[in-house]
Protein backbone atom coordinates (compact mmCIF):
# COMPACT_ATOMS: atom_id res chain seq x y z
CA UNK A 1 0.00 0.00 0.00
CA UNK A 2 1.33 3.81 -0.99
CA UNK A 3 -0.43 5.10 2.00
CA UNK A 4 2.80 5.96 4.21
CA UNK A 5 4.17 7.17 1.03
CA UNK A 6 1.37 9.22 0.16
CA UNK A 7 1.25 10.70 3.78
CA UNK A 8 4.71 11.72 4.05
CA UNK A 9 4.81 13.47 0.55
CA UNK A 10 1.11 15.69 2.09
CA UNK A 11 3.24 16.29 4.75
CA UNK A 12 6.54 17.11 2.41
CA UNK A 13 4.44 19.26 0.33
CA UNK A 14 2.19 21.35 3.10
CA UNK A 15 5.65 22.20 4.91
CA UNK A 16 6.88 22.96 1.15
CA UNK A 17 4.05 25.19 0.29
CA UNK A 18 4.13 27.23 3.68
CA UNK A 19 7.91 28.12 2.90
CA UNK A 20 7.07 29.06 -0.62
CA UNK A 21 4.23 31.42 0.18
CA UNK A 22 6.31 33.04 3.04
CA UNK A 23 9.29 33.07 0.72
CA UNK A 24 7.04 34.37 -2.46
CA UNK A 25 6.06 37.07 0.17
CA UNK A 26 9.68 38.31 1.26
CA UNK A 27 10.95 38.00 -2.17
CA UNK A 28 8.20 40.53 -3.57
CA UNK A 29 8.77 43.17 -0.35
CA UNK A 30 12.29 42.50 -0.80
CA UNK A 31 12.29 44.55 -4.33
CA UNK A 32 12.05 41.95 -6.29
CA UNK A 33 8.36 42.03 -7.32
CA UNK A 34 7.85 41.44 -11.38
CA UNK A 35 11.25 39.78 -11.69
CA UNK A 36 12.42 36.72 -13.33
CA UNK A 37 13.02 35.23 -9.45
CA UNK A 38 9.74 35.90 -8.29
CA UNK A 39 7.86 34.07 -11.51
CA UNK A 40 10.14 31.17 -10.25
CA UNK A 41 9.62 30.81 -7.09
CA UNK A 42 5.77 31.75 -7.64
CA UNK A 43 5.48 28.95 -10.46
CA UNK A 44 6.80 26.53 -8.13
CA UNK A 45 4.79 27.58 -4.79
CA UNK A 46 1.32 27.36 -7.52
CA UNK A 47 2.78 23.58 -8.38
CA UNK A 48 3.27 23.00 -4.79
CA UNK A 49 0.13 23.94 -3.94
CA UNK A 50 -1.37 21.52 -6.15
CA UNK A 51 1.14 18.45 -5.44
CA UNK A 52 -0.34 19.31 -1.57
CA UNK A 53 -4.08 19.24 -2.55
CA UNK A 54 -3.91 15.88 -4.63
CA UNK A 55 -2.14 14.22 -1.95
CA UNK A 56 -4.69 15.37 0.42
CA UNK A 57 -7.28 14.28 -2.19
CA UNK A 58 -5.35 10.44 -2.40
CA UNK A 59 -5.40 10.32 1.10
CA UNK A 60 -9.31 11.02 1.73
CA UNK A 61 -9.87 7.89 -1.41
CA UNK A 62 -7.79 5.62 0.37
CA UNK A 63 -9.78 6.11 3.08
CA UNK A 64 -13.34 5.77 1.68
CA UNK A 65 -11.98 2.89 -0.84
CA UNK A 66 -10.96 1.24 2.69
CA UNK A 67 -14.92 1.47 2.88
CA UNK A 68 -15.99 -0.52 -0.14
CA UNK A 69 -13.22 -3.21 -0.13
CA UNK A 70 -11.53 -6.22 1.97
CA UNK A 71 -8.17 -3.85 1.46
CA UNK A 72 -6.92 -6.37 -1.81
CA UNK A 73 -7.33 -6.66 -5.20
CA UNK A 74 -9.84 -9.33 -6.25
CA UNK A 75 -7.83 -12.35 -7.45
CA UNK A 76 -10.49 -14.42 -9.19
CA UNK A 77 -13.23 -12.79 -11.13
CA UNK A 78 -16.38 -16.00 -11.29
CA UNK A 79 -18.77 -15.45 -13.75
CA UNK A 80 -21.48 -17.16 -12.65
CA UNK A 81 -24.75 -17.94 -14.19
CA UNK A 82 -27.76 -15.31 -13.26
CA UNK A 83 -31.23 -15.63 -13.17
CA UNK A 84 -33.61 -13.24 -15.54
CA UNK A 85 -34.24 -11.04 -12.84
CA UNK A 86 -30.24 -11.07 -12.18
CA UNK A 87 -29.31 -10.11 -15.31
CA UNK A 88 -32.41 -7.55 -15.97
CA UNK A 89 -31.04 -5.64 -12.90
CA UNK A 90 -27.09 -5.50 -13.93
CA UNK A 91 -28.26 -4.49 -17.65
CA UNK A 92 -30.66 -1.30 -16.09
CA UNK A 93 -27.59 -0.56 -13.86
CA UNK A 94 -24.95 -0.27 -16.31
CA UNK A 95 -27.21 1.32 -18.86
CA UNK A 96 -27.54 4.29 -16.21
CA UNK A 97 -23.99 4.35 -15.54
CA UNK A 98 -23.08 4.55 -19.06
CA UNK A 99 -24.76 7.71 -19.29
CA UNK A 100 -22.96 8.70 -16.58
CA UNK A 101 -19.99 7.48 -17.90
CA UNK A 102 -20.43 9.44 -20.96
CA UNK A 103 -21.24 12.52 -19.35
CA UNK A 104 -17.81 12.29 -17.38
CA UNK A 105 -15.79 11.74 -20.50
CA UNK A 106 -17.04 14.69 -22.11
CA UNK A 107 -17.08 16.68 -19.25
CA UNK A 108 -12.89 15.79 -18.37
CA UNK A 109 -12.76 16.40 -22.13
CA UNK A 110 -13.66 19.68 -22.31
CA UNK A 111 -11.52 20.54 -18.85
CA UNK A 112 -8.25 18.97 -20.27
CA UNK A 113 -8.65 21.69 -23.62
CA UNK A 114 -9.62 24.18 -21.34
CA UNK A 115 -6.88 23.62 -18.32
CA UNK A 116 -3.61 25.92 -18.68
CA UNK A 117 -1.75 24.16 -16.11
CA UNK A 118 0.25 21.38 -17.27
CA UNK A 119 -0.93 19.36 -13.80
CA UNK A 120 -4.43 20.13 -14.37
CA UNK A 121 -4.66 19.54 -18.10
CA UNK A 122 -2.83 15.78 -17.76
CA UNK A 123 -5.11 14.95 -14.78
CA UNK A 124 -7.84 15.85 -17.01
CA UNK A 125 -6.41 13.89 -19.94
CA UNK A 126 -5.80 11.03 -17.37
CA UNK A 127 -9.50 11.16 -16.21
CA UNK A 128 -10.90 10.65 -19.48
CA UNK A 129 -8.92 7.74 -20.35
CA UNK A 130 -10.28 5.87 -17.09
CA UNK A 131 -13.78 6.95 -17.26
CA UNK A 132 -13.37 5.39 -21.54
CA UNK A 133 -12.23 2.11 -19.79
CA UNK A 134 -15.42 2.54 -17.74
CA UNK A 135 -17.52 3.16 -20.25
CA UNK A 136 -16.29 -0.30 -22.25
CA UNK A 137 -16.74 -2.20 -19.28
CA UNK A 138 -20.19 -0.87 -18.84
CA UNK A 139 -21.03 -1.38 -22.20
CA UNK A 140 -19.42 -5.34 -22.23
CA UNK A 141 -21.72 -6.15 -19.16
CA UNK A 142 -24.83 -5.02 -20.96
CA UNK A 143 -23.63 -6.85 -23.95
CA UNK A 144 -23.32 -9.82 -22.30
CA UNK A 145 -26.17 -9.49 -20.52
CA UNK A 146 -29.45 -8.04 -22.57
CA UNK A 147 -32.41 -10.41 -23.36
Amino acid sequence: MAEPLVKHAYETEKKAASSYTDGLKRIQGGGLKYTKVEEIVGRIAVDTIIHKHLMKAIMDAQKEIEKLSSGGPIEEIKDVELSPEQKALVKRFAEMHLEIEKDMIETYGKMAEKMTHPLFKGLAEALVKNEQEHHRLLAELIAKYKE
